[in-house]
């Protein structure tokens, strides 16, 4: 075999290599990078955990406030990362803010200080009105 042919066999054989590891690269981001569909789910998860902090409060409940309001932090985590994945800089401002909203009203709540929690929520509630009133949604 001559030199020149393993010299094109090499060349050949690392351009596959390299090109398969760009297709398996961006698959991976690719599946890692939420849809709209999955974001439409998790503010349909955040209602609900909503209603659930509203329910804990009013049956003064202070685990399921708790536990409410870890989801809505769990939640807004993931919704930062979907705008920052579709380089929305207002959303991923608002979710952080709202994030933190939460994780503030969550220490409140599992401290017993509900209506520090309530005080929180209810900021967090404006931030994600904010949000949703940019209509990011559409982007």
């Amino acid at each position: 075999m001559s030199l020149v042919y393993r010299f094109r066999s090499l060349v050949s054989s690392s351009c596959v290599a390299a090109v398969s590891v760009v297709v398996l690269l961006t698959a991976y981001v690719a599946a890692q990078a939420p849809d709209a569909a999955a974001h439409k789910q998790w503010m349909n998860d955040a209602s609900e955990a909503q209603e659930d902090f509203r329910f804990a409060v009013t049956d003064k409940d202070q685990k399921a406030a708790t536990e409410a309001l870890g989801k809505l932090e769990g939640l807004m985590a993931k919704t930062g990362e979907y705008w920052a994945g579709r380089k929305a800089s207002d959303g991923v401002k608002l979710s952080k803010e709202a994030h933190d909203l939460a994780a503030q009203a969550g220490a409140a709540a599992k401290a017993g200080n509900i209506p520090a929690a309530t005080q929180a929520f209810d900021k967090m509630g404006a931030t994600c009105n904010t949000c949703h009133e940019l209509h990011l949604e559409k982007r």
